[in-house]
């Protein structure tokens, strides 16, 4: 009995660790002030200011952009990539995939920002401070993610035999891709996407690194509105928050499929 309710407490502490500092942008982003314990009066103005302001609007249009375009490159190249890695045999294909299971932890986003800096600042690749460079450095930041749940998906069908039947009825390598492969991996790819525009939406460290004038994402611009408007910076945290809870759900959603499959 005792350690039942030792657990329980245990369980609220935590849940209220996790969830109490992320609630206050949320609660903040709905009110009119909050000089007190609690907050008073309702509104949407801080919200509808995302909008309304210029720059602002620039930066959401343009980290959406940006977050679509990292998801779109990082899908083109997992996906082939993990049918090539999963069908490699012996120790380096195993090697190979093992390494592959830890590279989202290896390389923590300083050390990508660095390396672009290094690579991309002088002529003929002078990139920095363009869009494009927000664009590679997000790709690179995402990639890893969705490489691996790609390459987990391939994992757990027998791709090869499915391979050979389809081929045995006469599907050329496309079709058998196309038709048979794909459907099969497509929840692996959906979280895959998920995570890496959860990621790119709100990164921050790389892209104040990378980015010049014409990246100004929304980050960015909440870090600016921190010194200039609490409230504005509320919904703009809010806002993101609410992203990576939708990721988060689209995923939970799609894996309790699969299992259930």
């Amino acid at each position: 009995m005792k350690r039942n309710i030792l657990e329980k407490i245990i369980i609220a502490i935590l849940v209220l660790y996790i969830v109490l500092p992320i609630s206050m942008p949320i609660i903040f982003s709905f009110s009119k002030f909050w000089q007190g314990i609690l907050p008073k009066g309702f509104t949407l103005e801080w919200y509808a200011s995302i909008i309304k302001r210029p720059k602002n609007y620039s930066a959401l249009m343009i980290s959406l952009f940006v977050a679509t375009m990292a998801t779109l490159i990082s899908l083109l190249i997992s996906v082939p990539a993990s049918y090539v890695v999963n069908r490699l045999k012996g120790r380096f294909g195993e090697s190979l995939r093992n390494f592959i299971n830890v590279l989202p932890m290896i390389f923590p986003p300083v050390i990508v920002g660095s390396a672009l800096i290094l690579s991309f600042s002088k002529p003929p690749f002078e990139f920095n401070g363009t869009l494009f460079m927000v664009i590679v450095a997000h790709t690179l930041l995402g990639f890893p993610y969705m490489f691996r749940n790609t390459l987990a998906s391939f994992r757990t069908i027998d791709e090869v035999t499915l391979s050979q039947a389809a081929q045995s009825l006469g599907a050329s390598l496309f079709q058998r891709f196309r038709y048979v492969i794909l459907p099969n991996v497509m929840p692996g790819v959906t979280v895959g996407a998920l995570l890496v525009f959860a990621i790119s939406i709100g990164e921050f460290e790389v892209t104040s690194m990378v980015a010049g004038f014409t990246g100004q994402t929304l980050p960015l611009q909440l870090f600016q509105q921190i010194r200039n408007d609490m409230r504005v910076a509320s919904a703009i945290t809010a806002f993101l928050i609410y992203v990576s809870l939708l990721s988060f759900i689209g995923i939970t959603l799609i894996t309790s499929k699969a299992r259930r499959s």
